[in-house]
């Protein structure tokens, strides 16, 4: 993705099933918006033009308060790879409980937003009214754009299907707490400037907005923006001159578009690079409209190192490698507990010398997700579990993932930063700790005691 600038050009509830039919894929349904699990996957009423239709299946996880121990007839399997040659098949049957005296209340690990820092921070809490809403219904009008020099040979149908999908990624990295609802117009806006000349859309943020204008004037006639949440401008996926900067709009001060009565100030448009990063770049920026910052370098300083933009999450979180073939794309902990997809039950604020704490994968619902521990008034310790499951299929070790959150750190100059760090392993591909493997970070250690699929054991000293 591009790096965005100072002037914010970064840009489900589940409802109850209306019926006893079972869901399909591109099957009628009666209801936008409705969701329904069948057979281990949900399914979301979608529209698609002027019909409604169901849409591909998300694999869902069962909410389990805490994991329960396998039977000694079917032992849980471990994760791979692990560097112990005899790791428990399970974990501890009865955790000892966390003393009250080891955790605080649950405000000193919040980070504010520090100054300076108020369009899109990773210290947010609470989040700025600007940004887009995090959960339910997010509403989403989607049109469509070609110019002179370039226009369009596709239909807008098959425009849209380049980014339909980012409507299941977020209901999975929501736990089906946000359900984005993207309302395409399937017409083709004729834009008065070459395409060209709007490249690079993110040069400055009046440049930006005036290109939304344009579209959304052009498109007014046609669409009813009322009620909408967000914008999003789909350019003519051909238009290689477009360029390869397809930024976020979310815009602060005042300076949104308002439309048959709506003020919008969130969105994203693309450019020719959609096609590289496929519907997944739409998460990335719409991070961006919920106050997201990019946890990539904006500046490289070795040259000699092809992932050197990546030194400081490797490949964890679509906010810093936003690919769909990164090791482990899904938002961290952190950023899902900022956007209330975790609740705060679910975080474990440290403020004792010593803690033992069950992590459940965050890939999973339900359990405890994060151990936060305070350094600063700007800075905190995460240790997060992951897992190879959803859209962090890809992920090569699983374990316990640890990484410091810096609030003082603005966007693209390492607000997170993922250890172990080895120069040896840029992509942070071994980060995760296994069973018996440990790291000091901060002043605080973190052991991972045991490890199964259903999650880390970890034990954590302040030193």
């Amino acid at each position: 993705m591009i790096p965005t600038f100072l002037a914010v050009l970064l840009i489900l509830s589940q409802t109850p099933s209306q019926s006893a039919t079972p869901p399909k894929a591109g099957a009628a349904c009666t209801k936008a918006g409705i969701a329904k699990t069948y057979q281990g996957k949900k399914y979301t009423c979608v529209k698609r033009g002027k019909k409604l239709a169901w849409s591909k299946g998300v694999a869902v996880a069962i909410a389990q308060p805490t994991p329960t121990p396998a039977p000694a007839s079917s032992p849980m399997p471990t994760p791979a790879p692990a560097p112990t040659t005899s790791p428990s098949p399970t974990l501890t049957p009865r955790p000892t409980p966390t003393p009250s005296s080891e955790t605080s209340d649950i405000s000193t690990c919040k980070l504010a937003i520090q100054d300076g820092l108020g369009d899109v921070a990773i210290g947010g809490f609470p989040r700025i009214s600007d940004r887009l809403k995090s959960t339910g219904r997010v509403i989403t009008k989607v049109i469509f754009v070609d110019f002179p020099d370039s226009p369009a040979t596709m239909t807008p149908q098959q425009a849209f299907a380049k980014v339909a999908q980012a409507s299941d990624l977020f209901s999975e990295l929501s736990y089906g707490k946000m359900q984005l609802t993207l309302d395409p117009t399937y017409k083709w806006f004729r834009m008065s400037g070459t395409s060209k000349s709007y490249a690079p859309l993110n040069q400055s943020f009046n440049h930006h907005r005036n290109y939304i204008s344009e579209a959304v004037t052009l498109a007014d006639p046609d669409v009813d923006f009322s009620g909408a949440n967000a914008l999003l401008v789909i350019s003519n996926p051909d238009a290689r001159d477009t360029g390869n900067a397809g930024p976020a709009f979310a815009s602060i001060f005042g300076r949104g578009i308002t439309l048959d009565g709506t003020y919008i100030a969130n969105g994203a448009t693309s450019a020719y690079d959609l096609n590289n990063w496929k519907y997944i770049w739409l998460n990335h920026e719409f991070g961006h409209a919920l106050g997201l910052p990019d946890l990539y370098a904006f500046k490289g300083e070795d040259s000699t190192n092809p992932y050197d933009y990546h030194r400081f999450v490797g490949e964890f979180s679509l906010m810093g490698l936003s690919s769909l073939n990164a090791n482990s794309p899904g938002y961290l902990a952190w950023e899902r507990w900022l956007l209330d997809w975790l609740e705060d039950s679910q975080i474990s604020c440290m403020s004792g010398g010593k803690i033992t704490q069950l992590l459940t994968p965050i890939a999973q619902v339900g359990g405890i997700k994060a151990v936060v521990v305070p350094i600063s008034k700007s800075k905190v310790v995460v240790v997060e579990s992951r897992r190879a499951e959803g859209v962090d299929r890809n992920l090569k070790k699983a374990g316990a993932l640890v990484y410091v959150v810096d609030a003082s750190i603005k966007s693209g100059y390492g607000p997170v930063r993922v250890y172990p760090a080895e120069k040896s392993d840029p992509r942070r591909l071994e980060s995760p700790r296994a069973e018996g493997e440990q790291v000091t970070v901060e002043g605080i250690t973190i052991l991972v005691k045991q490890s199964t699929s259903g999650g880390d054991l970890v034990e954590i000293t302040r030193n």
